[in-house]
């Protein structure tokens, strides 16, 4: 008896779920692009995310930052897809992401890479440059900054020691000509996929204080949908 009604649970989750199916520019859930990535999903359901796929950015940027957190993933997917998504990963060309990788020294920090602008005293210099100049190397703190669509983003790090940091995000709205508060946008620190600390972006600035060296993904999200990322990486 036991057995017969999980078949009927079964039958009847298959027929839920086939309902429910994402339809045209409607997103995949979590669940489906999961086990796209698993590549355990029947053919149909498999082409009907990879159709989408390449049309969409936001499942594409999913498909991409997911690729580059597990690059021994081997998936059988049409080449155009899968040329969008390398270069979506390796050039880092989301413009809602700020790139930072830092070194923690004695008394400096050391940018190894990063993706916007270093401020060193009133001057704002593209990394580029920073690297013509041979400058990499900054006393106790480094500010970065980069704008991302709608807003403009400071990360400033702060060296404690060689164990530990303080950080604090700043976040302007780049489209008002005083760079007003957004004080609908949320500031979230997250390690490993958890949520460690969560702020309103009431002041404009949210500090994070005694971050041991790791890698870290800073979310600037407005009423749940994320605006803005920083992939922050800090070593010893």
């Amino acid at each position: 008896m036991a057995n017969y009604f999980e078949q009927v649970v079964k039958i009847i989750y298959r027929e839920w779920k086939a309902a429910n199916r994402f339809t045209g520019q409607d997103h995949p859930d979590a669940e489906s692009l999961a086990c796209f990535l698993e590549d355990i999903l029947p053919a149909a359901d498999k082409r009907r995310i990879q159709k989408h796929a390449l049309s969409c950015g936001l499942c594409a940027e999913y498909l991409s930052t997911q690729l580059k957190i597990q690059p021994h993933l081997s998936l059988t997917v049409p080449a155009p897809l899968l040329e969008k998504i390398k270069k979506i990963a390796e050039e880092g060309a989301r413009e809602n992401l700020l790139e930072i990788f830092l070194k923690l020294k004695e008394k400096a920090l050391e940018i190894i890479q990063t993706t916007g602008d270093v401020l060193f005293g009133q001057e704002l210099i593209p990394a580029p440059l920073l690297r013509g100049r041979k400058i990499n190397e900054f006393k106790e703190e480094v500010s970065i900054l980069k704008d991302l669509q709608q807003i403009r983003v400071v990360a400033k790090i702060q060296n404690k020691s060689t164990k530990s940091f303080n950080l604090t995000i700043t976040v302007k709205d780049k489209q008002s000509q005083s760079q007003k508060v957004d004080k609908n946008l949320r500031i979230t620190l997250i390690k490993d996929g958890l949520e460690l600390e969560s702020y309103v972006n009431v002041s404009g600035s949210s500090f994070f204080e005694n971050i041991l060296p790791g890698n870290y993904i800073v979310e600037v999200s407005r009423q749940g949908q994320r605006e803005a990322v920083i992939d922050l990486k800090v070593k010893v």
